[in-house]
């Protein structure tokens, strides 16, 4: 959890620019920097031990950098530290999903042995598609830990989504403004606790659908809210951005959410900023990635 931070804060502050007062987000940004980092090494390296330590070990240092910034008051502590109590209970007391022993695990071990091979899809019908949590999930085999780390991923998505929604139900500015999505994220956030409560349950469609959500949200708040300053609506823009190539990473079928995008252009703001959102580092960063994804997909089944 504190190297998934380090990395959402140093790509989102110091490369993008992408600031904002929600830790969650960059728990989210820290994980699409994940699976970008391991999408693009697993060609040239397999994830073994040493490698991933290496790069768990830079994001925990990326982490001590911004501790200051990150727990800025008491309150996102308290929240953070729940985060982990709650995520620790949520793993210990599920058991793997029904798939994970048929593609989920072979996958991300696979990857962490050897480098990524050409035409998985052969060998399995689970590889022809490969879900990013397993290139996430290759990260988390480590020393002594071995491959029992696996699992974890889900939880994450969980974890910081869950931060996402908190810290939007208590937004006063939002509030006072457009209260109806105060009441939606505490509505949201009741739903995925009740109903996506179980480990066992989160197989490739459950992270992605909790995404969705957020994007929900985002896309009714970029429409409705008077934002302050021009950077605080592109954030938000490319916030959009990189939770639908998450989404569409971890199963392609959530594709069918991109033309939520087009909503946006119905906001004058975003046609104003139209330019300055296709030519921006974030935008590219997108790109980079959905290619990447769309290449696994090519070299495992044709």
């Amino acid at each position: 959890i504190l190297s998934l931070l380090g990395y959402g804060y140093t790509v989102s502050d110091k490369i993008l620019n992408l600031k904002n007062e929600n830790i969650g987000i960059y728990g989210i940004n820290g994980i699409f920097t994940f699976i970008l980092i391991s999408y693009f090494s697993t060609q040239f390296i397999a994830h073994t031990k040493i490698f991933n330590s290496i790069i768990l070990i830079l994001g925990i240092f990326f982490f001590l950098i911004f501790l200051k910034k990150i727990f800025t008051n008491k309150k996102d502590l308290v929240l953070f530290t729940l985060l982990i109590i709650v995520s620790l209970i949520f793993i210990l007391v599920g058991k793997n999903h029904d798939d994970f022993s048929y593609y989920h695990f072979p996958y991300s071990m696979i990857i962490s042995e050897f480098s990524h091979p050409l035409g998985l899809g052969v060998i399995n019908n689970g590889f022809r598609n490969p879900s990013s949590i397993f290139f996430l999930s290759s990260l988390f085999y480590l020393p002594k830990i071995e491959y029992y780390l696996f699992h974890i991923s889900s939880a994450y998505f969980l974890g910081f989504s869950n931060i996402i929604f908190i810290k939007n139900i208590f937004n006063k500015n939002i509030f006072n403004k457009n209260k109806f999505i105060n009441y939606l994220s505490l509505i949201s956030f009741l739903f995925i606790n009740i109903f996506f409560y179980r480990l066992a349950e989160y197989g490739t469609d459950r992270s992605p659908q909790i995404l969705i959500i957020i994007v929900i949200l985002l896309v009714l708040i970029i429409t409705n809210y008077n934002y302050s300053n021009k950077r605080n609506i592109i954030n938000d823009v490319f916030l959009v951005f990189i939770l639908l190539s998450l989404s569409a990473s971890i199963k392609p079928i959530y594709l069918l959410y991109s033309p939520l995008v087009l909503i946006l252009l119905f906001s004058k703001n975003i046609k104003e900023l139209f330019k300055d959102i296709i030519i921006s580092k974030t935008f590219i960063y997108c790109l980079f990635f959905n290619i990447l994804f769309l290449f696994y997909k090519i070299i495992n089944s044709g």
